[in-house]
């Protein structure tokens, strides 16, 4: 009776690590299926920084709105009809280098549009050309970052993010190799329980 027993359990044991191991299995493949997807995406996008294009614009526009001051600068009417179009006077100044005439149309928008994409008159205008240039540049696209306005050195962060980078890599490296082992091992080598 004491064997009966036992042989029932080391075969409910049995089924139950047969069942495991096939559990496992489809994890694996699950998670495999997964890093691929993440390399695919890795390999599609690339992420894009505007940091510098956007600091050096912002120094520019530093000295034009300091520049503009003093002046009076004559928009069009047609600028001024909606904010799309104003949006797009703005974005056409900036691509001509007239960064002066950017800075007075500006704020002569906030006038039209109080505390709307062009700020308040209290908001810098140098950021709102920043955010309305970045925005309009990056239109439609994933991936783009800028950082301006820091004078903390982000080389040490940049560095370390790096080291992220390349660690992440070399792990999905490995992952593929672990892939491309578990696929190449024939399902034929699993011991046969009979069930």
């Amino acid at each position: 009776m004491y064997r009966i027993n036992t042989d029932a359990q080391e075969l409910e044991l049995c089924r139950r690590l047969y069942k495991l191991h096939f559990q496992l299995l489809l994890l694996f493949q699950a998670y495999c299926k997964l890093i691929n997807q993440v390399n695919t995406i890795k390999n599609e996008a690339e992420v894009i920084n505007m940091s510098e294009e956007l600091a050096q614009l912002e120094s520019i526009l530093k000295e034009a709105e300091s520049a503009s001051e003093n002046e009076e600068i004559d928009i069009s009417k047609a600028a001024q009809t909606t904010i799309e179009t104003a949006i797009h006077s703005l974005i056409e100044t900036l691509k001509n280098k007239e960064f002066i005439s950017a800075a007075a149309q500006v704020k002569a928008f906030r006038s039209l549009w109080p505390s709307d994409i062009f700020g308040s008159c209290e908001d810098d205008p140098v950021q709102t050309l920043l955010h309305i240039y970045f925005h309009h540049q990056t239109l439609g696209q994933t991936g783009s970052f800028a950082v301006i306005g820091s004078n903390l050195d982000m080389s040490e962060a940049n560095y370390k993010l790096m080291e992220l980078n390349l660690e992440i890599r070399e792990s999905l490296r490995m992952v593929q190799s672990y892939q491309l082992l578990a696929q190449a091992k024939p399902m034929g080598n699993m011991v046969s329980t009979g069930f």
